[in-house]
């Protein structure tokens, strides 16, 4: 199993305290361990907390905006640059 967020951590719960978790549960692996004393199987679960959860779904929202927004600037000064060579291009008499 990857670590696929950097605010979780990996537990073994049972399967009750997977479905009562309130935390977020990215990955569930089984084992073929039981927990001692009550027997139930043993899940390797990756957890992150929900604010962490959130704070990661924030960022990479934040992420995606400030990319598209330099790729909009990029575009923005293209299209400046290609105005300015066609006003030069165009006859003054116009």
């Amino acid at each position: 199993m990857i670590k696929t967020n950097p605010y979780s951590r990996f537990s073994l719960l049972t399967l009750e305290q997977i479905r009562d978790s309130r935390e977020v549960i990215l990955q569930v692996e089984k084992t073929n361990s039981t927990f001692v004393g009550d027997g139930k199987s043993c899940y390797l679960c990756e957890v992150v907390g929900s604010l962490n959860y959130n704070k990661r779904t924030l960022e990479d929202a934040m992420a995606e905006i400030i990319r598209l927004n330099r790729i909009l600037d990029r575009r923005d000064k293209r299209i400046k640059t290609l105005e300015n060579k066609l006003k030069q291009e165009q006859p003054d008499d116009q």
